[in-house]
């Protein structure tokens, strides 16, 4: 059973523009409590006993919260401005160890099921997919006969799309060190490069990753005011 998550919060979050000003994404409140408060209570209740937070931009927030809870270890990269959520999942990699993982991004609000179903699922990498229904930045994920990741596009036309990409993922430790591998000698000529393509590149040549599928799902990606706006008003998390 995985009992470690990581969750990506180094972000700045500018589409947010004055919400960011003085806070991280991940500490707008949803419905009155700071996304990644919920989400962290969400990863406890399910069985997770160790959260790592990549940290970034406003990291003393992060610090604070894990100062609170021995269970909660943050990573912070000095590099968040000028790198994407890749180079935060590899930077984590000291405190990850050998252990199997959830990864999550910051900026999520979701039931406890998309942890359950997937820390249940029969592979031991998946990726959690729901099907279409964001308004907005959807990506959109392919798989195979045998459930295989097999593509991912945020043009929906582009695949045969059989869900939409949460943001929460299950990694086993050996496709998270050969994510960290793959990174490792690109790094410094692909510093904004994201986690999709090297994931698909993985799942189709050395590591298969599956697809693990959730309907109904409940659950939401806040990147923007707007999406905060239709989730408070349509996402039914209390």
């Amino acid at each position: 059973m995985v009992k470690t998550a990581v969750i990506m919060a180094a972000g700045k979050g500018t589409r947010f523009g004055k919400f960011t000003e003085t806070i991280p994404k991940g500490f707008i409140p949803f419905k009155g409590r700071a996304m990644v408060e919920r989400s962290i209570e969400t990863l406890f209740a399910c069985g997770i006993e160790r959260v790592i937070i990549g940290t970034g931009y406003h990291k003393e927030f992060y610090e604070a919260l894990a100062a609170k809870d021995p269970r909660i270890v943050c990573c912070f990269s000095p590099r968040y401005a000028t790198t994407n959520c890749l180079y935060t999942l590899w930077n984590c990699r000291g405190l990850v160890g050998d252990d199997d993982i959830l990864m999550l991004d910051g900026d999520l609000v979701y039931e406890p099921r998309a942890i359950t179903e997937l820390l249940n699922c029969p592979f031991d990498s998946a990726i959690l997919t729901a099907p279409l229904t964001k308004f907005q930045d959807a990506y959109y994920v392919e798989q195979d006969k045998d459930c295989r990741f097999i593509a991912w596009s945020k043009d929906r036309n582009a695949i045969q799309p059989c869900g939409e990409l949460v943001g929460i993922h299950k990694l086993s430790n050996a496709f998270y060190k050969e994510v960290c591998d793959y990174y490792t000698p690109i790094l410094e000529e692909q510093p904004n490069l994201s986690y999709e393509p090297v994931f698909t590149e993985l799942s189709l040549h050395t590591h298969p990753i599956y697809i693990c599928k959730v309907d109904p799902l409940v659950w939401y990606e806040i990147d923007d005011e707007n999406d905060l706006r239709f989730a408070e008003e349509n996402i039914p998390i209390d």
